[in-house]
């Protein structure tokens, strides 16, 4: 999964471990030090069913958390869930980076 988002936007989205990570980081680069890490694990229940379990976690310099009066870097890491829910995980990351690192915010459900 990760390598096909860094694919798709190498300039905005990085794998520090390298393909074999548990995470990756996406980035404006716009936006200095503000960063969006997406982060997975894979849990293995008795019954051998494997279960994906991703969240973002926010990296946002003080002095932009204080100008978000509305709150939305706090919101999104459920609402980031909640695109998981419903679009699935590549189409959820897509979403993410398309409202965070383009220019034009347009979400890839719009095409």
């Amino acid at each position: 999964m990760a390598m096909v988002i860094y694919g798709k936007y190498p300039e905005n989205v990085r794998l520090p471990e390298g393909s074999s990570a548990n995470y990756m980081v996406l980035r404006n680069p716009k936006l200095p030090g503000c960063e969006l890490i997406v982060v997975w694990k894979i849990q293995v229940n008795e019954e051998g069913v494997v279960t994906p379990v991703l969240d973002l976690l926010t990296k946002i310099p003080e002095q932009a958390l204080r100008l978000d009066e509305k709150k939305v870097i706090e919101k999104t890491p459920l609402c980031f869930q909640n695109l998981l829910c419903v679009f699935g995980i590549e189409c959820a990351i897509d979403n993410v980076l398309k409202a965070f690192c383009m220019e034009d915010g347009a979400s890839v459900t719009d095409k």
